[in-house]
Order: structure tokens, then C-alpha cells, then sequence
């Protein structure tokens, strides 16, 4: 039996820092934004250049393999260069990899992520699968990320799976899936066990794009769409977490971050690694924040995911950074 399988998109993200640009910023809409300007028609050198497999689902299936629970991944990738590399990082990560599909005649996803001061801009190329949900050995918890188009059928199969099976439902909704919004979402939502999302993602789903309620009111109106707890993330701000009882805060831990892909990632992981160990909301959000703390710290989002040894190290060396209730 597995753990935990994820089921989500696997693609080739390509990292590059730049060690000088010009950033141009100004107010729009009471926000400051912020745009990277490189000089056109000329060479730019760079300060590293890496390419890693990434993507949620294998993010996850990772950082959990390391944290000790058995796991898998369902994903679908073109029959490129991408497809050996992401079963070589399976394999060597201990993820079974026995539901990835090769498609014939189809390429992969891609990214190339350009780091400038601890911040990505990222050039996304999503190519469209047709989604198939495979039969899958038992399992006590599925994760559910960032999808292509014409997700909705495996949706569909996978709500109706996890209830048959009494299985829990993780859920981290990806952009082309909260597009669709709330009402699309709904059945997946109201299956969900943790829903994990970050501030400007949650307005989406309550249909609030002008950011316009307060934090308390809009985390609650998130957990009244049906999921038994609300993981929400605000950056610098901290994570929050919300189960029907307080709503709990926790600030980050102390990081110097160098590249910012996979934060969310592994904050989920490290939350629902602790949550599946049977510890409470509260310690779930440290287990994250220890996680996310790590991977920042490097280039890409799997090389600093903790092993469960050196999670608790981090939790003894940050024992001081508690939980509050909002």
C-alpha cells in the first residue's frame, strides 16, 4: 500500500540567476510591481544554469519519500528528454513510478526560471494532455496539483475513487484549474481533506480578485466550501491554518532565500507529512515552515526538501517560533 500518490504535471524546469539586471518598479492598483529589464539583441552572462525535473506532484512525492511515507506519482509526460531524467529522479528518490505515461508524438512541459535577488520570473510552456486517472493500487492519501487543460474527467474519477476507498484528499488547485473557479472546483473541494493555497489564490476561489475581505473572513468562507482544514500561505507573512476551531498563525522561519520555486511545495509537504504522523495543526504548520525554510535556501525546489531527522533539528533550532491564534 502506499501512503501517498500524487497526480499532477511533470516538467523540466530550466534555472538560471542572473548575478546583474535592472528591476523597474511602480504602483498599479495600490500594489508595487515590479518588471525585469534586460538589455535586447545582446549576450547576458548568467551565474548558473540548471536544469531539474519539477512540478508539484513530483515535488511532493519526493520531499514525502523522504520524510518516510511510501509513495507514487500519476503523471503524464512527452516521450523527450524529459521523460528518462524524471524517471532517473524517481528512482533515485525512492517514488514509484510505475503510473507514469509516456505520450507518443507529444512533448513535455517546460520552464525556464530566471532568479534575480531571490526572486523568479518564470517562462511556462503547459503542453495539453488528455488526463487519464489509472487504476491504482490502495493508497491512504492522494495529492492532487497543477494540471493542464482538460483535467475535468479525471476530476471526476478521482472524487468518486477517493470516497469508494475511504482515502483522503489533498489539494493544491493550480492555475489553469482556478481559472475554471470555485463552482468547476467544487465537488474536488468539498471532497478535500487539506486544502492547501496561497493569499492570492484563495481570493479566486471565493471570487474576490480586488482582495477585498479581511484574512479571518476569507479563510472561513473557504473552509465552509467543504474541506476540514484551510493551509494558507502569505509569503513573508507567515501560513495559516484553519480546522472549524482558531485560526492559527505561524511566522516563517529565519532563511536567506536564494530561489524561491518549490516554497509552497514543500511548506504542503512538510504540513501533511506531520499531519499524516498524527501531530496537530499547529505543529503541521512548523513541520511546513522547516520544509519551506530549507528549500529556499538553494536553487530549485527539491534539493533542500528535509529528510524527517533533519526536520526535527530544524524545529529544535527554531523551538522559540510558535504558533498564535489570528
Amino acid at each position: 500500500m502506499h501512503d501517498l500518490v500524487t497526480i499532477g504535471d511533470i516538467k523540466l524546469d530550466t534555472f538560471v540567476v542572473l548575478p546583474e539586471a535592472h528591476l523597474q518598479c511602480s504602483m498599479v492598483e495600490g500594489n508595487k510591481t515590479c518588471w525585469l529589464c534586460l538589455e535586447h539583441g545582446t549576450k547576458i552572462p548568467v551565474e548558473d544554469f540548471e536544469p531539474q525535473i519539477a512540478g508539484s506532484a513530483v515535488n511532493v512525492a519526493v520531499g514525502m519519500s523522504r520524510l518516510g511515507f511510501r509513495t507514487a506519482i500519476v503523471a503524464m509526460l512527452g516521450a523527450d528528454a524529459t521523460a528518462p531524467l524524471a524517471r532517473a529522479v524517481l528512482k533515485e528518490e525512492h517514488v514509484d513510478a510505475r503510473y507514469l505515461r509516456v505520450l507518443k508524438r507529444e512533448r513535455s512541459s517546460f520552464s525556464v526560471v530566471i532568479t534575480y535577488k531571490g526572486q523568479r520570473t518564470m517562462l511556462a510552456a503547459h503542453r495539453p494532455h488528455h488526463y487519464h486517472l489509472p487504476a491504482l493500487a490502495p493508497f491512504k492519501w492522494l495529492y492532487l496539483s497543477e494540471m493542464g487543460k482538460d483535467y475535468e474527467e479525471l476530476f471526476r474519477d478521482l472524487v468518486t475513487m477517493v470516497k469508494r476507498r475511504g482515502a483522503k484528499l489533498a489539494f493544491n488547485p493550480g492555475a489553469i484549474q482556478l481559472q475554471g473557479g470555485a463552482r468547476k472546483l467544487a465537488p474536488v473541494i468539498k471532497a478535500t481533506d487539506v486544502l492547501f493555497v496561497n493569499r492570492e489564490e484563495a481570493h479566486q476561489l471565493v471570487n474576490n480578485r480586488a482582495n477585498g475581505i479581511d484574512l479571518r473572513h476569507l479563510i472561513t468562507r473557504l473552509w465552509k466550501q467543504g474541506p476540514q482544514v484551510i493551509v494558507l500561505t502569505d509569503g513573508s507573512k507567515g501560513s495559516y491554518a484553519f480546522d472549524g476551531g482558531d485560526i492559527l498563525h505561524l511566522e516563517p522561519f529565519p532563511a536567506k532565500p536564494v530561489e524561491m520555486t518549490g516554497a509552497g511545495d514543500s511548506f504542503a509537504t512538510g504540513f501533511l507529512a506531520a499531519r499524516m504522523y498524527g501531530k496537530d495543526i499547529g505543529e503541521c504548520l512548523r513541520w511546513g515552515a522547516a520544509n519551506a525554510a530549507s528549500v529556499i535556501g538553494v536553487v530549485g525546489p527539491q534539493p533542500g526538501l528535509l529528510s524527517k531527522t533533519k526536520v526535527a533539528r530544524a524545529l529544535r533550532m527554531h523551538r522559540a517560533i510558535t504558533t498564535k491564534t489570528l
